[in-house]
């Protein structure tokens, strides 16, 4: 008899018959002993495992740091930490924090990660390139990549559906009557802006929108510092009219620009609109309140955490065609007082 075969006799599936003959956790208590009573009652209590040891229960969550001007400024990776360390758990796993720094030497660091005793892994990927992975595939564990897709890699992955999040700014401004719509741009450029970036093109192209480069402007990645970029570009700009509504690549590049259009007589949102992205919760304490793109933290650590599972739950399991998963979390929309709608004849700002 097949272990799939097996597997039907008891009720159960193939895989949560592997994890219980192999001693590992994902299967509840009750299940996994009234299966092993029941191997022993059908005479193949031989399939079980003999082990001395117990096995891992933990998970590793990796940080990835490949310059640090996003991670270090905003630790995003601690707002998914709490969901993911609850979801993890749930299923009967620990997470262990590490942290993988591509200005050190990067094999002692990969080495130390296959030192430690894991199932597998999530790596947080926000500033990491498609070339940064490849010193990965000495990792001999399961790995799920976390906020970024590598769409050209075969390697799964959860991300954040940044074109989606684009399209709903941009639907949003025309909508309030909007027609002329900048972009402020981070001068850092991890892949999550670039399709952010990309997703304001086509929506505008949609919407039957003129894109002009001008309407570009790039800012660097802090408060105070797009704050500075911005401030200085309207000092040079002053007799230029600009779009009536800007979207961003991230709340904190739009907090920044606020201040400094506030601060240089522009009156927002009655003169300018700004849309943020990311929806942190300084959002809500910026005069006005920020409009921006909702990502939720705990739809991506629920997913990472899953995704893992299953792959290391296949991993006894001989798959004749292995393909790589690409999943993408939607967005949303939250509105709150920095957009303003305008009469559909007005073309610019001050």
């Amino acid at each position: 008899m097949t272990n799939k075969e097996i597997a039907h006799q008891l009720g159960i599936s193939p895989a949560a018959l592997s994890l219980i003959i192999n001693h590992k956790p994902g299967v509840s208590d009750s299940t996994r002993e009234r299966v092993l009573a029941q191997l022993e009652e059908m005479g193949c209590g031989a399939l079980v495992k003999k082990t001395v040891s117990s096995p891992s229960n933990n998970l590793c969550f990796i940080i990835y740091k490949r310059h640090g001007e996003i991670l270090d400024l905003h630790p995003f990776f601690l707002l998914l930490m709490e969901n993911i360390e609850n979801h993890a758990r749930s299923y009967g796993y620990n997470i262990l924090l590490c942290t993988i720094d591509k200005r050190h030497p990067l094999e002692p660091q990969i080495e130390h990660l296959n030192s430690l005793d894991c199932q597998g892994a999530i790596l947080f990927a926000t500033e990491m390139q498609d070339e940064d992975m490849e010193v990965f595939q000495n990792l001999r564990i399961p790995l799920v990549g976390l906020d970024n897709d590598f769409t050209r890699l075969t390697c799964n992955t959860i991300a954040i559906n940044n074109q989606m999040g684009a399209f709903q700014a941009i639907e949003y401004l025309t909508k309030m009557g909007h027609t002329r719509i900048g972009y402020l741009r981070g001068h850092i450029r991890i892949s999550s802006f670039m399709e952010r970036q990309a997703g304001y093109e086509s929506a505008l192209s949609y919407f039957g929108l003129r894109f002009q480069d001008s309407d570009i402007i790039t800012l660097h990645y802090t408060e105070e510092s797009s704050y500075r970029d911005m401030k200085s570009y309207l000092e040079h700009s002053r007799s230029a009219p600009l779009p009536t509504a800007f979207v961003s690549d991230d709340d904190t590049i739009a907090v920044g620009a606020l201040r400094a259009l506030t601060e240089q007589g522009y009156r927002v949102p009655e003169d300018i609109s700004i849309v943020g992205f990311n929806d942190r919760p300084t959002c809500e304490v910026t005069v006005p309140p920020l409009t921006s793109i909702n990502v939720s933290k705990y739809a991506l650590a629920q997913e990472s955490v899953d995704e893992l599972l299953r792959l290391i739950q296949k991993q006894p399991q001989n798959n004749p065609e292995p393909r790589s998963r690409k999943i993408r979390i939607g967005t949303k929309l939250v509105t709150r007082q920095s957009v303003a709608g305008i009469p559909q004849s007005s073309t610019g700002a001050l």
